[in-house]
């Protein structure tokens, strides 16, 4: 039954399993009377290998009782970092509950219940508040747009601005513009009206031109709006531009104009202007400082 048996063989396995069972034998009560899962599985394959067996067998059952004491290991290492898990997630829960609890609300039967969130009671204007933010920047948005649709309405209501040739040889003549218009641009429609009486202009562009508006000079790149809006001012404090609302009937229409009622403003050109400057009225007259108003 057994000639296959190497006798040295199983003499020397019988010899390695003692050494094993001294080096693991128990050194104290508690690894005598707390026998583990491995320490059972260790005495139960001493159990099947008592007597004689094959190199084979002697092997395959080493084999199964490491797989085991792996398997029980392995399950035990498991359930221990489940449990570290659950007990890190509870201490995070009971950390969160106790610094967001700022109130406490008594219910109908008169004891403590416990709320969350700002108290109602106390002023917390001081503290972040990602939705107050978020409803101050939509204000600030909205009356910005509505401020800008304010602005670009009123450049574009109509204004009666009255002008003539600054010798006064002529009677004053009034334009319909629009508030936006630049001074630049009204001297070209100002010099297309005058020119059937003063031909002689042809021979200049609106660059080459100024206009005066009681005693202060216009800056070409200046619109109506800023001179308006900025209620710029001479050198006796008088407003250049005053207007009074007139309704007018147009196309069968009926809108708004701001008329100017005290103020012609004369235009002149360059190269005159600066040959009588020193001449009154010119030597009355004064820039306008654009850098305040642009």
């Amino acid at each position: 039954m057994y000639k296959d048996i190497d006798i040295n063989e199983i003499e020397k396995l019988k010899k390695d399993q003692e050494m094993m069972s001294l080096k693991k034998a128990p050194t104290n009560i508690k690894e005598r009377f707390g026998q583990s899962n491995k320490d059972f599985l260790e005495d139960e394959f001493k159990q099947k290998t008592v007597g004689l067996v094959t190199r084979e067998e002697f092997k395959r059952k080493r084999e199964n009782i490491d797989n085991l004491v792996m398997q029980d290991m392995k399950q035990k290492q498991e359930e221990e970092n489940k449990r570290k898990l659950e007990l890190k997630q509870k201490r995070k829960e009971e950390y969160q509950k106790k610094t967001t609890l700022l109130s406490f609300d008594l219910d109908n039967e008169g004891s403590p219940q416990k709320s969350y969130g700002k108290n109602e009671h106390v002023d917390t204007t001081y503290l972040p508040d990602m939705n107050r933010e978020r409803k101050i920047e939509e204000m600030t948005r909205q009356l910005a747009e509505q401020y800008q649709k304010e602005v670009e309405s009123q450049k574009d209501s109509l204004i009666d601005i009255q002008f003539q040739y600054w010798d006064a040889s002529t009677c004053s003549k009034s334009l319909r513009i629009k508030k936006k218009m630049t001074i630049l641009e009204f001297l070209e429609m100002a010099r297309r009206e005058i020119i059937r009486d003063f031909g002689f202009l042809t021979e200049f562009s609106p660059e080459d031109l100024i206009i005066v508006a009681n005693g202060m000079i216009l800056p070409h790149k200046l619109s109506f709006y800023d001179l308006i809006a900025h209620k710029v001012k001479n050198r006796s404090g008088t407003l250049i531009f005053s207007f009074d609302r007139r309704k007018v009937q147009a196309k069968g229409q009926e809108y708004e104009v701001e008329v100017e009622k005290s103020t012609t403003c004369k235009i002149i050109e360059k190269f005159r202007y600066e040959k009588i400057k020193h001449i009154y009225p010119c030597s009355k007259w004064e820039n306008v400082e654009i850098n305040k108003y642009q």
